[in-house]
């Protein structure tokens, strides 16, 4: 899958994500860009900041907070059935 695909379901859905982080440890992360989830205000991409094709950002529904994820350090993706 790829940066537009997964942005694509992000926006429609909730998602398990499963990636490796940079420091090697495997993280999973529930999250979306679904706006029904997203602060009130705010945005996914800050079109401040120049976009780095190889990052999404995403809002994790854990902590409520913005993180991201490099495309390729995806192993796993997964719907969320809510």
């Amino acid at each position: 899958m790829n940066r537009d695909d997964m942005k694509a379901t992000l926006l429609e859905n909730v998602c398990d994500v499963r990636f490796t982080k940079v420091d090697g440890t495997t993280r999973d992360m529930r999250c979306t860009l679904k706006s029904d989830f997203l602060p009130d205000g705010e945005v996914s991409e800050n079109n401040k900041k120049a976009v780095n094709e190889a990052v999404l950002p995403v809002w994790d529904l854990d902590k409520k907070a913005w993180r991201s994820f490099r495309i390729d350090s995806v192993t796993e993706m997964q719907l969320v059935a809510l």
